[in-house]
């Protein structure tokens, strides 16, 4: 085997290499079982130096690609972590975690750019009651249907993160602010039901950048207290 074929089969191993990650475990198997075939072979009749050198040049070229994948496997690993760290695992949804690294970054990057945005910020009225009287439960099972109706009812580019507790914060992209109350009635509509005859529902405030605040800490103090407004009403129309 000359020169240019070596370099040939060390290119062709490569190629061959990076295709095994997207191949069965039988043809991993049948590889593995032709490179060691290869290498007694190699060893058995060309051990002088001109093809001992031919032999590690080959074989660089695998190396290259078990570092190659191994590096991949390692990102998609501490993306992995990284994912799940960020997950509220009762209701699938960002948690205060995401919030205070990420989506905060993220919403200066907007207010950089000029893009409005929008936050909701959700409390779950009769939560703390269901949780007295059936007992913490049914409190997650409650939880985990919000967290549900949220994913359901919003778009996949909307952020949605629980907060604490039974308090939700959701960041809505780029929206007319006509479109706000829109969507503010359609997540009441979604997230009232009832469990176990006592009705669950929404108190939902609203804050929308640059209108009502500069930053995302201030926003979110607006929004909490407009959702308290929305309780107090609703509490005020509960005992007419």
């Amino acid at each position: 085997m000359t020169y240019d074929q070596y370099l040939a089969l060390g290119f062709a191993v490569l190629f061959a290499s990076f295709a095994l990650g997207f191949k069965n475990s039988v043809v991993k198997k049948l590889s593995a079982l032709f490179s060691v075939s290869f290498l007694l072979q190699t060893v058995a009749g060309f051990l002088n130096k001109k093809y001992l050198n031919l032999l590690l040049i080959f074989y660089s070229y695998l190396l290259i690609a078990v570092a190659f994948f191994y590096s991949i496997s390692l990102t998609k690993t501490i993306r992995s972590l990284k994912n799940k760290a960020y997950l509220d695992a009762l209701t699938k949804v960002n948690n205060r975690m995401f919030f205070e690294e990420v989506l905060k970054k993220e919403l200066e990057n907007y207010e950089k750019l000029g893009i409005n945005y929008c936050i909701l910020f959700i409390d779950m009225y009769n939560f703390k009651d269901i949780n007295d009287i059936y007992g913490h439960a049914k409190g997650d099972e409650v939880l985990a249907e919000v967290g549900y109706r949220l994913r359901k009812h919003l778009r996949s580019d909307d952020f949605i993160i629980r907060y604490g507790g039974d308090e939700f914060i959701v960041v809505l992209k780029d929206i007319k602010e006509d479109k706000i109350f829109t969507v503010i009635e359609r997540l009441k509509s979604a997230l009232t039901f009832e469990v176990n005859g006592t009705q669950v529902k929404a108190n939902v405030g609203y804050a929308v950048y640059p209108k009502d605040g500069a930053s995302v800490d201030e926003l979110i103090k607006i929004a909490s207290a407009r959702m308290y407004e929305d309780k107090k009403l609703y509490e005020k129309n509960e005992a007419v």
